[in-house]
């Protein structure tokens, strides 16, 4: 019985608490120049070489700042100076053919160089500006987008 009891308290205290790491990286910054942060929840979070991104951060840069994020897939991806990107959906489970990646592009400049996503299911990938939708079928583009919000 006192088994029994213990079990029961220990599983109830387990589910108070999310599993550690259960959010799962989507990628690095592979390169920082200035000031680049991420806004996580209500948070902005000073950026530098080596931090994580995961879903649904906004990564944003200063002015003469500049930021490089390489995504788990291979997918490059860098930002010009006063930029601002949200990766809204990232996938990349390859051992069950699961791909996405959804990003928009809220101010600023960008260069992307594919990854395996892009490479194995471009129709998987698309990059949203306030004025269009751009749908990936070559490897690479730049974007500049003039609006702010």
């Amino acid at each position: 019985m006192k088994r029994i009891l213990v079990f029961c308290l220990l599983f109830m205290l387990l589910l108070q608490f999310p599993a550690a790491g259960s959010e799962l990286a989507i990628g690095k910054l592979k390169i920082t120049n200035g000031d680049v942060w991420v806004i996580r929840g209500t948070q902005a979070i000073p950026l530098k070489t080596g931090d994580k991104i995961f879903r649904e951060d906004a990564v944003r840069t200063g002015a003469n700042s500049s930021a490089g994020i390489i995504f788990e897939d291979n997918t490059i991806l860098s930002l010009g100076s006063n930029s601002e990107i949200v990766v809204d959906e990232y996938m990349f489970v390859p051992e069950k053919g699961l791909f996405s990646m959804v990003a928009r592009m809220v101010r600023g400049t960008a260069a992307y160089l594919s990854g395996i996503i892009g490479r194995q299911s471009p129709e998987s990938v698309k990059f949203q500006t306030p004025d269009a939708t751009i749908g990936i079928r070559g490897t690479q583009f730049l974007v500049k987008v003039d609006c702010c919000r």
